[in-house]
Formats: structure tokens, sequence, C-alpha cells
């Protein structure tokens, strides 16, 4: 069974959206969205490379920095896959990514303590 793009409900296999409102709710969140990926990334990469300074360094507070740094990043702007959206649906999907973002600051923390 085909599930609707935005919020997860079960839908006829030739439609992608429930209904007309979940069409746009769609739209407008992809207009949004579009240009905040370039600081999604930018996050991403500068709390990779602070992590990996950390284990080369032996630090373990710059490593749990690092990773504290890529959950505040997902929490912030939780972009998820195509196929994470296809399953869950678009708000689930970011529900699911703030939630490992989460994840990620207490493993941070956890990460950094000696």
């Amino acid at each position: 069974m085909k599930k609707c793009k935005y919020c997860g409900k079960g839908i006829n296999d030739n439609l992608e959206f429930c209904q007309d409102e979940c069409k746009n709710k769609y739209v407008k969140m992809l207009e949004k969205d579009s240009p905040k990926i370039k600081y999604f990334t930018f996050g991403i990469i500068l709390g990779s490379l602070m992590m990996f300074w950390g284990v080369f360094s032996g630090s373990s507070l710059k490593t749990g920095f690092g990773i504290v740094l890529m959950g505040i990043t997902v929490v912030l702007l939780p972009f998820t896959t195509p196929e994470t959206i296809a399953v869950l649906g678009y708000q689930r999907s970011k529900l699911m990514g703030r939630f490992l973002g989460i994840l990620l600051i207490i493993v941070g923390i956890w990460t950094s303590i000696p």
C-alpha cells in the first residue's frame, strides 16, 4: 500500500498525496527547506572535521563536541532521505530526524566524559 508523502496515511496506488492540503503543505515545506540545505551540509562537515580532529589528537572532549555539533545540526535542520519520507511521510520523517539528532547529542555528551 502506498502512503501520502506528507502525512504518511495509506492512499491509492495512483496518488502521491491523500488530499490537496497535504500536497500544498508538502510543496511549501520543500520550498522553505531548499535554501537551508547548505547550512545543514556545513554543520555536518564541521562536526565531522571536529570529531576526526578529536579522534586523531586523542581528545575525547573534541570528539564529543563534534558529535554534539552534528546532533544540533540535525535537530535544527532534520532533513531525511526520500526513502524515509516514502515510508514515514514528511512530518514523521522530520520527527524521526529530530529524535535521532537528540540521540547524537546524548552520545556526544557521553563521549566527551572522561
